[in-house]
C-alpha cells in the first residue's frame, strides 16, 4: 500500500519538513539497480566534558546476532515457496521507499565503546573477551527528531537522513560514530537487488507470536557488493554480507533482519560487523492508515582495538505528505 496525499500539517515534532530539508546530508546512493548503506570507519573521538558526563549512561551488552547458528523451534514440515515469498517481500520493499519518506519519529540512540584488552601474548583484538574485561570506553545517549528522504526518483538518487537533536540532547560525539541508513536495510529485498544474493528458505518459525518464513541470504561470489560499504577519507570498501530475514507468512512483510560480514576486512582492521533491524506496523488513526516502519536497530562493530555498539529506538511516529501538486496553464494561442 503506497501513501498518497496525506494531509497532516507540515510541522511535526516542532520541526517543519522545509527546516529538515535544508539540513539533509547525503549518506548513501540508491539507484534503480542497487542500495549502498555508507558507513564511516571513524575512530571514536577523544573524550570531552560532555562525553565524560555521558559516561554515566548504562553500558550496552555485547550480543551480536550469529546468522549461521541454528534457530530453535525451526519447522521444515510446511512447504515454503521461495519465489512467492521473495515476490511479496520485493513488493513491500518497493513500498518501503515511500513509507520511509512519509514519517517523522523520535529516535533514541545509545552508543557504547570499549577497548579490547590484550591477551596473554600481547595481541590485541583476538575476540576472546570475557565478561567484565572491557574497559576504557564511552557510553553515550541522545534523542533526536528523525527524517528519511530519497530525493529525486529519476535514475540515481540519494538516501538521506537527518537527526535534529531534541532539547537537552548533545550529538557532537555521536555524529562521528553513527551507523547510517540501518532502517533502510530491508530494501535488499527490492527485485533489483535480490540477484546479488543466494537465497533459500530455511523453514518457518514463530517470531513474537507471528508465523514467519526464515530466508537465508548470502552475497554471491564474484559480484561487487552493492548493499553496504565502509569508507575512510580516501577510499570506500564494499562489505560482503550474509544474513537471515524473518518474513511474515500472511503478508510477506520483513519483520526482522540480521546480517554478518562474510569475511573480515583487514584494510579497515574490521573483524566483525553485524546488524539487526526490527519492523512493525504503525497505525495512524487520523488517516486510517497502517504502514510498516522500523522500530529498532542495533549494530555491533569489532575492530582491532575496540568493540562498539550503536542502538536505535524509534517512537512517536507522525505522518506528513511528500506529495505536491502544481497546475500548469498553457499559454493562449496567438
Amino acid at each position: 500500500m503506497k501513501l498518497r496525499q496525506l494531509s497532516p500539517p507540515d510541522r511535526t515534532h516542532g520541526t517543519t519538513r522545509r527546516e529538515f530539508s535544508a539540513q539533509f546530508t547525503a549518506l548513501a546512493l540508491l539507484s534503480a539497480a542497487g542500495l549502498v548503506l555508507s558507513i564511516a570507519a571513524a575512530k571514536t573521538p577523544a573524550a570531552g566534558p560532555a562525553q565524560e558526563k555521558e559516561d554515566k549512561v548504562r553500558a550496552l551488552r555485547w550480543d551480536p546476532p550469529r546468522v549461521d547458528a541454528p534457530i530453535a523451534s525451526l519447522s521444515t514440515t510446511q512447504a515454503c515457496s521461495l519465489p512467492d515469498v521473495l515476490n511479496q517481500a520485493g513488493e513491500h520493499a518497493e513500498e518501503l521507499v515511500d513509507h520511509l519518506q512519509n514519517f517523522i519519529a523520535h529516535e533514541q540512540i545509545r552508543y557504547d565503546s570499549r577497548f579490547v584488552p590484550e591477551d596473554s601474548s600481547g595481541a590485541v583484538g583476538t575476540g576472546k573477551i570475557r565478561p567484565g574485561e572491557n574497559s576504557g570506553g564511552e557510553s553515550l545517549s541522545a534523542k533526536f527528531d528523525y527524517v528519511v528522504d530519497f530525493g529525486g526518483k529519476s535514475g540515481q538518487f540519494q538516501v538521506q537522513e537527518l537527526r535534529k537533536p531534541l532539547p537537552g540532547a548533545n550529538n557532537e560525539y555521536l555524529r562521528a560514530v553513527l551507523d547510517k541508513g540501518l532502517p533502510a536495510l530491508a530494501l535488499i529485498f527490492r527485485p533489483a537487488l535480490q540477484s546479488d544474493y543466494e537465497m533459500r528458505c530455511e523453514g518457518s518459525v514463530q517470531w513474537h507470536n507471528q508465523a514467519a518464513w526464515v530466508v537465508d541470504f548470502h552475497q554471491k561470489k564474484g559480484m561487487r557488493p552493492r548493499t553496504v560499504e565502509m569508507g575512510t577519507r580516501t577510499k570506500a570498501y564494499p562489505l560482503r554480507i550474509k544474513g537471515r530475514a524473518w518474513i511474515a507468512e500472511n503478508s510477506g512483510q520483513v519483520i526482522h533482519l540480521e546480517t554478518n560480514l562474510v569475511d573480515p576486512v583487514p584494510q579497515l582492521e574490521l573483524e566483525e560487523y553485524t546488524f539487526s533491524v526490527d519492523y512493525a506496523p504503525v497505525k495512524f488513526q487520523s488517516q486510517d492508515v497502517e504502514i510498516w516502519l522500523p522500530q529498532f536497530a542495533v549494530a555491533y562493530r569489532h575492530t582491532a582495538e575496540r568493540r562498539m555498539i550503536t542502538e536505535h529506538t524509534f517512537s512517536d511516529f507522525q505522518l506528513f505528505s511528500v506529495q505536491t501538486q502544481e497546475t500548469i496553464q498553457k499559454p493562449s494561442a496567438p
